[in-house]
């Protein structure tokens, strides 16, 4: 079957966007599938940022460049295309592309930012893969026609979604990660840090619906803010951009948070797996929406540190309902909790550690997930 698999990298051309989509790739190519990665930037396309030059880039020039070096390093040279919002292509050529679109089988779709083309139509397996729950949903119900334009939807959430239409029925599905290129890194030594790589507010704004708010990430992050202060295991936050990013920075410095530089934390897949196995473990947080609407979203960012050994103190938006909890993985919802999930991984890394890459093996492999999304899904 071919299979083609399309995220959203180009625009903000680093290793944690590209690890969120290309995991899928991989997943099926492990699955025996002729797979190709294809990304049209579309109306996203006024957000296209260099993260060397921290210049905007609007016709994703940067974009080109980081998937040729990233996707040639993991054995997809010559089966990736970018179609630039000038409408040129990179990659493959412009009929290149058109024939691979022309004999797929199935189109996955990664966080559902793909513009709607009657080449993309055409296949005859279109699966949404919704990473962002709860407002996917919301959206769909003020009228966003991606369900329309997808034959099976599968989601990062779980129902009930605020927002969710009994015409649309959203299969829960898993993070992937490809452990075999997250190998295990060796020991954390005594003093590294609990870290993590995330934005302030990411690049959508807080919403309200049927009379309830449901936030971004730095609303989760001020509710705990006096973290440093509860525990003295270190922590340090490589913050990105987004809105309000000059505001979270100092916000957390004043509260004794570490700060480090998230674009040169994941610059290139060699320095996101640097900076993972330079910690002792992560400290995650989700949106404020994802918490209150107990979704049970989880991060992609965190199966890397798992299948990387590296254990994972979370905020706990529901996962909890279907993922062990207490061993390689802690959830918290207080403060207190996660100052305790840190000391417990502080305590006995070793055990943790081994923990956290069985987790990632069994319930987030790639080749799995994508195993599960076909069963359910053609």
């Amino acid at each position: 079957m071919r299979v083609v698999v399309s995220g959203w990298v180009a625009p903000f051309p680093v290793a944690g966007f590209l690890w969120h989509a290309v995991s899928y790739a991989l997943g099926f190519r492990d699955l025996g599938h002729e797979v190709w990665y294809v990304e049209d930037p579309g109306w996203t396309a006024d957000r296209g940022f260099d993260p060397l030059t921290r210049l905007p880039d609007p016709d994703c020039d940067a974009g080109a460049r980081f998937l040729a070096e990233e996707l040639d390093r993991i054995g997809l040279t010559g089966r990736w295309a970018l179609r630039h919002p000038s409408g040129r292509v990179s990659g493959l050529s412009a009929s290149e592309l058109d024939e691979v679109l022309r004999g797929a089988d199935l189109l996955v779709n990664v966080s559902l930012l793909l513009p709607d083309r009657p080449e993309y139509r055409c296949i005859p397996h279109r699966f949404a893969i919704d990473t962002d729950p709860v407002f996917t949903q919301v959206g769909v119900a003020r009228g966003w026609d991606v369900a329309e334009r997808h034959t099976r939807l599968f989601t990062f959430g779980r129902a009930p979604l605020p927002g969710q239409q009994p015409a649309h029925e959203w299969v829960p599905t898993r993070q992937a990660v490809h452990a075999e290129s997250w190998p295990v890194a060796p020991p954390s030594r005594p003093g590294d840090p609990f870290t993590t790589v995330t934005s302030w507010q990411a690049f959508s704004k807080p919403l309200v619906f049927e009379g309830r708010e449901y936030g971004m990430k730095d609303r989760s992050i001020r509710e705990h803010l006096d973290l440093p202060g509860r525990t003295a295991v270190p922590i340090e936050i490589g913050l990105a951009g987004g809105e309000g990013a000059e505001e979270g920075g100092p916000v957390l410095a004043a509260h004794g948070w570490r700060i480090t530089d998230a674009l040169a934390a994941t610059r290139s897949s060699v320095d996101y797996r640097t900076f993972v196995s330079n910690s002792a473990g992560e400290i995650g947080f989700a949106k404020h929406a994802y918490a209150v609407a107990r979704c049970g979203w989880f991060s992609d960012r965190t199966c890397c540190y798992l299948a990387s050994g590296r254990p994972a103190v979370v905020q706990d938006t529901g996962w909890v309902d279907w993922l062990p909890n207490g061993d390689g993985i802690l959830a918290f919802r207080t403060t207190a909790e996660a100052a305790a999930g840190l000391e417990k991984v502080a305590a006995d890394p070793e055990r943790h550690a081994a923990a956290a890459r069985k987790l990632a093996e069994e319930h987030f492999d790639a080749a799995g997930v994508c195993a599960g999304l076909l069963e359910a899904g053609i």
